[in-house]
């Protein structure tokens, strides 16, 4: 793996140098940007995102806690769920919680440490904000979906940009 010290120690530029021609800053060399971005692109340089998202406090990360993933709807929710979030810039983590509150609140807790940006939980549980608690969550944005598997009137195709709206500006 290609790393910004290797391309610094293989091409005698400083790290700072790197960083700054790979981000297209304006206050270096054009020719020496332009050595930089060839060797990065030779070498299939690929940015770290867990690096990247310590350095902006935000991960692009978006966590779904679904009850149960082989069920029909909520895969076929999943399945919209990723390609909304994928048009958005985000990428999710999946958490299965098998219809144990239990659960979603360990979850919950696991992720409040900056990890994700925010949460979605899909839940067949009325009124379970006030049973996992969200109050102690403040850093973490989170949307419950309540779903009725017999008549489902939450529809992710129709309500994802709103979703993702919501969450962004909680985000923000």
């Amino acid at each position: 793996m290609t790393t910004l010290k290797k391309i610094s120690h293989l091409t005698g530029f400083s790290i700072s140098t790197i960083s700054k021609a790979l981000n297209d800053k304006n206050d270096i060399n054009v020719d020496t940007k332009k050595i930089i971005q060839e060797f990065a692109l030779k070498t299939n340089y690929r940015p770290n995102k867990n690096a990247l998202a310590l350095r902006s406090s935000k991960s692009s990360i978006i966590a779904i806690i679904v009850p149960r993933i082989n069920n029909a709807l909520y895969s076929e929710m999943l399945y919209d769920i990723q390609k909304c979030a994928s048009k958005k810039g985000y990428r999710i983590m999946l958490f299965q919680s098998f219809e144990e509150i239990s659960k979603i609140r360990h979850y919950l807790d696991d992720i409040n440490d900056g990890s994700v940006d925010a949460a979605i939980v899909l839940t067949i549980n009325k009124n379970i904000e006030n049973e996992v608690n969200v109050s102690k969550r403040r850093y973490l944005p989170v949307v419950f979906i309540e779903i009725n598997q017999e008549n489902s009137n939450f529809n992710i195709k129709e309500n994802c940009a709103e979703l993702f709206e919501k969450l962004i500006k909680q985000i923000s």
